[in-house]
């Protein structure tokens, strides 16, 4: 027997922003299903977390079951860890290997379908349509315990339920991930998957306290910024414009220019003015009732009769005070940059037909807005000093709205809405993030609730000192990174020597780029770059800083005017940095546009899709797709494109360039997470005190009890890291043909009592 296909029903109470967690004290499972191969359905019902802990029902799936198959196999195996782990680590010991049918067709997709729903799968296959009336109670809130059995347990292991739609979708998935030959990357992938849910499983863990006193520096660093920023108001802005800096209309009308319409108080047509109760003098001189009564030798108008005779008459009158209305009022600001004077190719995604940042609003008017984001103020910068602090800010807003703690209140301060990581840490300290498989395009990893996949790096945020060890004082996080993992990839596969020899010799890249713009010898350069004494340090320092962002641009396939666009140089000096680049490395330079470009090509010839614009109209694209030597393949659609003053549809370069080394890299990482995870449950985890706890690209993150044990496992784990590629050539010997078992993959292991203060570990040998 092979497979074991298995679905849970469970308590739904949502703890700490995930619903059914299994780490809500009240969660557990209600419900159990599993068929092995063909096999008849058997099925379980559990009244309570007791009797479901006690069962025995996971020792009878997996006997002698060497595949457990599942649709979003992650939330079983985060369930099987907290109620059946002994039972669930003995059959991973033995070999027991995961298949999610959910990941399987991502692939099959070619990352088009993210987080194909097992309805559509089954669907897609043959299966069945599921009941819709327990997912209608879920979605009206009702918790699974208290759905009917009968019901229940039909929509889970009823002829049309989930166990047989699983079963359905995984017998067709199988033979067709076999013809593409995908089969021995799924099942790489497929240990990743595990090591992706042990690391979420076990939750990084935050020190509360660290992180609160960070987020109250931060947040003084913002509304110091904010000060600052007003300080560039003009002088005439109305004290009663209240300015946002959340109001896309007031950051744009303020940034480029325009009128903004803001609430306030305004005057009635004709004037009007408060009234208020007086008394009268009898030379009709008035005096506030509010006052009390006037001087004694001040003789009021009093009543002559009724019930009030001899008191001092009341008068309602107009008071000195306008009465004012809700209403609205105009400001024009004169805005801090002038869009048409900026270089064409920048003022072009403001005003051009296609702008990226015009966006479809408009002020009062008529005015676009434009957009103030981190996209336009990462351009803008390098053409104005007004854009740098609203850069600063936008990122730090960004920081604390994720990674610590942000609220929004209504008038009465009350709490309407929150976002950062901090609401999402359990009372035992840990926050148990999301690792997402099947979100990108390029088989890259995603995160959430918090995104743990796009930390701040050192220097420009201290976030990281957040996440330390639950070991206690003694405890020690290890990182480890592989070194310049995209650009060894693009080494190797492209077959470029002297970019591997320039790596393999340690050579300061930027350095060498900049020799080979100046024909100047590369020592010579260094020198000047690195040595504070020379004469011409400062000049070569700007030159070598001048070269950084036009390196990546261009390795992430920019034209040279995007190159331009993103970093503020001119479009010569942009083409003469390409020009040097092809010189010094022509086989990376050119892998994409000679290899990528015309595969791409050549497979969307036949594939034609359909899309509705905004107006109404459709359209007619292709997709073509690249084929790794793993059996990954990554997709490519059209898009319009002006090329000579006509719209034309074509690929995109970036794209072309950047999608498939990115995704290969990633793949390089997620195949040593499955070989990671493969050893430490082979090792129990040092008894429990070696705990895998995130992968973010290219790097791979242990909490470890003791720095003694950090330094074992963090020089193991390091060790697998660099020996991956050469054992992916073992399964998948497609990538002898790029070089995967002769290219040195360098990695660096780091330990410290947080993820920020760390020191390599070699240090300490």
């Amino acid at each position: 027997m092979t497979w074991c296909v298995l679905d849970l029903e469970t308590q739904n109470h949502e703890y700490y922003g995930s619903l059914a967690s299994p780490h809500h004290p009240q969660n557990y499972i209600v419900a159990a299903a599993f068929a092995h191969d063909d096999a008849e359905v058997q099925s379980w019902y559990f009244n309570s977390a007791e009797e479901a802990a006690s069962s025995d029902w996971l020792q009878a799936a997996l006997a002698d079951q060497k595949v457990l198959v599942a649709h979003n196999a992650t939330f079983e195996i985060h369930w099987l860890l907290k109620t059946y782990p002994v039972t669930f680590l003995n059959w991973l010991k033995q070999g027991g290997r995961i298949f999610c049918t959910q990941y399987a067709e991502y692939l099959l997709s070619n990352q088009q379908e993210l987080y194909p729903s097992l309805e559509d799968c089954s669907l897609k296959y043959g299966g069945s349509k599921k009941i819709d009336a327990v997912k209608l109670l879920w979605e009206q809130g009702v918790l699974t315990a208290d759905i009917d059995e009968a019901l229940l347990m039909e929509y889970l292991a009823g002829s049309e339920g989930d166990i047989e739609n699983t079963r359905t979708v995984l017998f067709s998935q199988v033979p067709a991930l076999q013809e593409r030959g995908m089969y021995e990357m799924f099942k790489l992938r497929m240990d990743s998957l595990v090591f992706n849910a042990f690391s979420t499983f076990n939750g990084l863990y935050v020190d509360v306290n660290t992180a609160y006193k960070n987020m109250h520096e931060q947040l003084e660093e913002i509304e110091e910024i904010r000060s600052n920023v007003l300080s560039m108001m003009p002088d005439n802005v109305p004290a009663d414009l209240d300015f946002k800096f959340t109001s896309h209309y007031h950051m744009s009308a303020f940034m480029y220019g325009g009128t903004v319409q803001y609430s306030t108080k305004v005057s009635y047509d004709p004037i009007k003015f408060e009234k208020d109760d007086f008394y009268k003098d009898i030379n009709g001189k008035l005096y506030p009732v509010s006052a009390g009564f006037p001087a004694d030798d001040v003789f009021l108008e009093l009543y002559k009769s009724g019930r009030n005779k001899s008191q001092p008459k009341v008068f309602r009158e107009d008071t000195e005070v306008e009465k004012l209305k809700n209403g609205t009022k105009q400001y024009v600001f004169p805005g801090l940059i002038s869009i048409p004077e900026l270089p064409s190719i920048v003022s072009e995604q403001f005003l051009g037909k296609r702008a990226e940042f015009r966006g479809k609003r408009t002020l009062v008017d008529g005015t676009p807005v434009y957009s103030t984001g981190t996209d336009a103020l990462n351009v803008l910068v390098n053409y104005t000093d007004a854009a740098k602090p609203l850069k600063r800010l936008a990122a730090l807003l960004k920081d604390t709205g994720t990674y610590y703690l942000m609220q929004v209140t209504d008038d009465e301060g009350n709490v309407t809405k929150q976002s950062g990581m901090l609401q999402y840490v359990e009372p035992d300290g840990l926050i148990h993030h999301q690792l997402n498989n099947c979100a990108t395009v390029t088989t890259r990893l995603s995160g959430s609730k918090p995104n743990m996949q796009n930390i701040p790096r050192d220097g420009t945020s201290r976030v990281k000192e957040s996440f330390s060890s639950r070991f206690g004082a003694d405890g020690r996080i290890v990182e480890v990174d592989y070194s310049a993992l995209e650009v060894v990839a693009l080494a190797a596969i492209s077959g470029d020597m002297n970019l591997m020899q320039q790596l393999l010799d340690g050579t300061d890249m930027h350095c060498y780029r900049l020799a080979g713009s100046l024909n100047e010898p590369y020592d010579e350069v260094y020198e000047k770059c690195h040595n504070e004494a020379h004469p011409e340090h400062k000049k070569y320092k700007q030159l070598r800083t001048d070269t950084k962002p036009r390196a990546f641009a261009n390795q992430y396939g920019a034209s040279a005017a995007g190159i331009a666009y993103a970093t503020g140089c001119s479009v010569q000096e942009a083409e003469l940095f390409q020009e040097t680049e092809r010189k010094l490395f022509p086989e990376s330079s050119m892998f994409a546009e000679k290899y990528v470009r015309p595969e791409v090509e050549r497979t969307g010839v036949n594939c034609m899709h359909r899309e509705m614009y905004d107006d109404g109209s459709w359209g007619i694209y292709r997709v073509g797709h690249f084929r790794a030597k793993g059996g990954t393949c990554y997709s490519f659609r059209q898009y319009p494109k002006y090329i000579n003053g006509q719209n034309v549809l074509d690929y995109k370069d970036t794209q072309l360039a950047n999608y498939w080394c990115q995704g290969e890299a990633s793949f390089i990482v997620q195949a040593a997470c499955a070989r990671v995870i493969r050893e430490l449950i082979k090792r129990n985890f040092a008894d429990g005190k070696v705990l895998p706890i995130n992968t973010v690209h290219d790097a791979i993150y242990l909490d470890c009890a003791t720095e003694e044990l950090a330094r074992e496992y963090g020089l193991l784990v390091q060790r697998i890291m660099e020996e991956t590629p050469k054992a992916m050539c073992e399964v998948m010997p497609e990538y002898k043909d790029w070089r995967y078992d002769t290219t040195p993959f360098p990695a660096a292991a780091e330990l410290g009592k947080n993820m920020m203060n760390k020191h390599s570990i070699k240090e300490t040998v």
